[in-house]
């Protein structure tokens, strides 16, 4: 597995363990489930927490930060899209040394977030943007 994939699998892991949704890699959830998934928005469920990754800062040393938009839809209410989004905060904003996969993760927080609307069947989005300070190492890197 590489940095991101695994990055990404420990971040959906994380939200999971925490209550906030159910993680499936094959894409398999129920009508009532908030379904944790990597860079695809499905259909169904209503409630979907969508995770995709984007660099941020690359030196030529392991230290990277890496940041991962994190787009919510719920239903019709957006307090419950408020609510989530509040709940995944609670959870990554000033989290201090942990692991993602095996990904050292040093710092993680909120840059930014704001509500998308709605989409085609009425269900209200967010995005909010998370940005994780990692170890990646490399060939080419120094320590």
């Amino acid at each position: 597995m590489g940095y991101t994939s695994d990055l990404l699998r420990g971040l959906a892991a994380l939200i999971a363990d925490a209550g906030h949704g159910v993680y499936d890699p094959d894409g398999t959830y129920g009508p009532d489930q908030t379904g944790i998934t990597i860079a695809v928005v499905p259909d169904s469920p209503d409630k979907i927490i969508c995770l995709t990754p984007y660099p941020v800062e690359d030196t030529g040393q392991t230290d990277v930060i890496t940041a991962v938009q994190i787009r919510l839809r719920a239903g019709r209410d957006p307090t419950v899209l408020e609510d989530l989004a509040d709940e995944i905060r609670d959870l990554l904003h000033g989290r201090e040394h942990y692991q993602l996969g095996g990904v050292r993760v040093a710092l993680s927080w909120r840059a930014s977030q704001v509500p998308i609307g709605q989409d085609t069947h009425g269900r209200t989005e967010l995005t909010a943007n998370y940005y994780l300070r990692a170890t990646r190492p490399g060939p080419n890197l120094t320590d």
